[in-house]
């Protein structure tokens, strides 16, 4: 796959098979639509193009709001490489830009690098300045311009839209499992291990290595969770905690992450961790005493061993 910073970068005159949209957490929904683009490429013999933009629209259009991810900018272009799109423009999104009708980006941004045959959209299709008008602004834009356009049913499991926002949602009520399934792989947090207070070791003899996230990737509930670590290419099981130890940090409301990885005893501070989150054990809880607080986390450990060997069998 070639990536290009911006659609200026790119130019070529063979007919494409072309679609744009943000592909946060490039999930089952954006992979329908890709899967689509692909076969319509195979079959017209045409060349793959994909447009995203970077940052989120809402981030520039609302700088006040926090936005918060599914996936960083490298994690989004691993997931679009593996669906075997040919190319890929990463088009920086601008206060300048957004004010741009359709008709207007079409014609002096899309149409004049691009050789665009096919021009495949979502469900939810919207972009430029008028946004709610912009499905029949493509349309006439279609037949101005010269072009098919083709739009792709919503992917739903039990009822409901696969989308980036409710797929969010679903993380943030701490439903792993069903976000999961949305996204086709395991949701994921990666980060640099960094030295806590030693509460794990000394007090719970239950050693835990801290993690310190990008500040972008939205975090589940609070609670604990069975996860696989990836470590130096190597998988190990674990069980994490997102939260604030109310049991023993009474007056300490800052989040942290920690994961504690079985039958391991290397020294990690300083390096990168992935962890892949499979389902949440348990919200989290304040204690009535360290003694009960020891004896849950043993039973938390049997509980996340169990969930993941039935994933990984």
């Amino acid at each position: 796959m070639k990536i290009y910073s911006c659609i200026e970068d790119f130019y070529s005159f063979s007919p494409c098979v072309f679609s744009l949209g943000f592909f946060d957490g490039v999930h089952l929904g954006h992979k329908k639509l890709i899967n689509y683009l692909l076969k319509q490429t195979k079959k017209e013999k045409y060349t793959s193009v994909l447009l995203t933009f970077n940052p989120h629209p809402k981030e520039v259009l609302n700088p006040k709001q926090k936005i918060f991810y599914l996936n960083t900018l490298s994690e989004k272009i691993c997931h679009l490489k593996q669906t075997g799109i040919e190319h890929l423009i990463i088009h920086p999104f601008t206060t300048k830009f957004s004010q741009m009708n359709i008709q207007n980006f079409l014609k002096n941004k899309l149409l004049s690098s691009i050789k665009i045959e096919i021009f495949i959209i979502g469900y939810d299709f919207h972009v430029g300045k008028n946004r709610i008008h912009a499905y029949n602004n493509l349309q006439y834009c279609s037949k101005l311009y010269g072009f098919t356009l083709k739009q792709i049913n919503p992917y739903k499991i039990q009822n409901t839209i696969i989308c980036s926002t409710n797929i969010r949602q679903s993380i943030l009520n701490g439903d792993i499992k069903w976000s999961n399934q949305a996204l086709g792989y395991s949701y994921s947090l990666s980060g640099y291990v960094i030295k806590g207070n030693g509460i794990g070791r000394k007090i719970l003899t239950y050693p835990t290595a801290n993690i310190q996230i990008t500040n972008n990737k939205i975090l589940p509930k609070k609670g604990v969770y069975a996860v696989n670590v990836l470590f130096l290419e190597t998988i190990y099981q674990g069980i994490m905690n997102i939260g604030t130890s109310p049991t023993i940090n009474i007056n300490n409301k800052k989040i942290k992450i920690e994961v504690h990885i079985f039958n391991f005893c290397k020294i990690l501070y300083g390096k990168i961790i992935n962890l892949f989150i499979i389902e949440m054990i348990r919200e989290e809880k304040k204690f009535n005493s360290i003694q009960e607080l020891k004896t849950q986390i043993k039973l938390d450990q049997i509980t996340a061993k169990s969930v993941l060997k039935f994933q990984s069998s």
